[in-house]
């Protein structure tokens, strides 16, 4: 099994998605999905975001990333070369999984990548 960074999504028996931000051998480090989208795009609250984003007006900041999610979902889930769909436990299984608690997530791995 081989897990993409910034790519595949992992899914746990309760329905969570993860993204693996690191990956060293045998060793995988893992992060919730909404939270790392959440990192993607930055956010100025100026004309450009209001066009943009014109379909969420009125509506909270955490629909724009769970959208992304849902995105990245459908296409994981198709298995056509937009990233891939893989259980939780399979990966542990091949992997030394670590996860990185989301309040410690300031240290983001995308910082600098634009």
């Amino acid at each position: 099994m081989n897990v993409e960074l910034f790519k595949d999504l992992i899914k746990d028996d309760r329905g969570n998605y993860y993204v693996a931000v690191h990956k060293e051998s045998n060793e995988l480090t893992l992060v919730n999905a909404m939270l790392e989208r959440s990192y993607e795009d930055l956010l100025e609250f100026n004309e450009e975001f209001k066009q943009k984003y014109a379909e969420y007006e009125h509506q909270f900041i955490g629909k724009i990333i769970m959208d992304k999610v849902r995105h990245d979902v459908v296409f994981a889930s198709k298995e056509d070369g937009h990233g891939r769909m893989h259980d939780l436990g399979k990966v542990m299984s091949e992997y030394r999984v670590t996860f990185i608690d989301m309040i410690e997530f300031y240290r983001n791995p995308r910082t600098g990548r634009l």
